[in-house]
């Protein structure tokens, strides 16, 4: 089988028009989308629809915590009945310390329901990575993808060793300390992810820059760029299949309709 490229947190809600036909349906890349809030989780579940290699994340971002209401995550649950990841959900001290209460009453909402229905959790947790690896242990969440990990290097081992992966982005071209993490880190735990289209230091992020970040974990690593690229795929096999998904290229069938309220 070909070697496929991975990228564990794309906001292909956010893709224009000719951005999302290049990578719908594409044989070539794995996308786990994530979503922002309950207009987006809701377009981002129509987009799964239509193509198979992506596979849908429903949530609320941290930054977006702060206008959204009871109601909006009470409606995500309900659409989460039919999906295998929660993300972009999390708490940020960096970005969005106001909000920050209100951030851990709804990422310990998710986590629950993450738990409680063996989903997969997308985690975004600028500032806060102690406090969100706490809160994910505390309700004994099996699989955790923590996006664009750039926090102490002590909690690797410890993240490591829960079984949660974290990702590595096109900016560990300009971010040294992304560098720093992915030689510490063992690979198995790493996987590929872009954050488009998210523009970081002038630099705007896609998805076919994930063999750019593929090659330079490769030579952080001292290895091939092909045997990056199959570990990182493995590892991407493996979180599908911990949250119930038999296969790397279809995730499973979604409903005809879906709610919003």
């Amino acid at each position: 089988m070909p070697l496929k490229l991975v990228d564990a947190h794309c906001h292909v809600h956010e893709l224009n028009g000719d951005e999302l036909s290049e990578y719908c349906n594409s044989e070539d890349i794995m996308i786990i989308a994530v979503s922002d809030d309950l207009t987006s989780s809701l377009e981002t579940l129509n987009i799964s629809k239509r193509c198979s290699n992506i596979v849908p994340s429903v949530g609320i971002h941290p930054w977006n915590v702060s206008k959204a209401s009871k109601d909006d995550l009470e409606a995500i649950l309900e659409n989460a009945k039919h999906v295998r990841f929660l993300g972009e959900v999390g708490i940020d001290k960096k970005f969005a310390l106001k909000s920050y209460d209100k951030q851990l009453r709804f990422f310990k909402k998710f986590v629950q329901f993450a738990s409680n229905n063996n989903l997969g959790v997308n985690v975004h947790a600028a500032g806060a990575w102690r406090d969100a690896l706490k809160i994910l242990v505390k309700y004994d969440v099996k699989v955790a993808i923590i996006h664009w990990y750039s926090g102490p290097t002590e909690l690797i081992s410890d993240i490591s060793s829960l079984g949660y992966y974290i990702t590595v982005n096109p900016a560990i071209k300009i971010q040294q300390r992304l560098r720093e993490i992915v030689l510490k880190a063992p690979l198995t735990m790493i996987l590929t992810e872009s954050d488009a289209p998210y523009v970081y230091r002038g630099m705007r992020m896609a998805s076919r820059k994930v063999l750019d970040v593929v090659n330079e974990i490769a030579s952080i690593k001292g290895l091939e760029v092909v045997e990056a690229l199959n570990i990182i795929f493995n590892n991407y096999c493996r979180v599908l299949k911990a949250v119930g998904v038999s296969s790397a290229s279809r995730w499973g069938s979604l409903p005809t309709k879906f709610s919003d309220s």
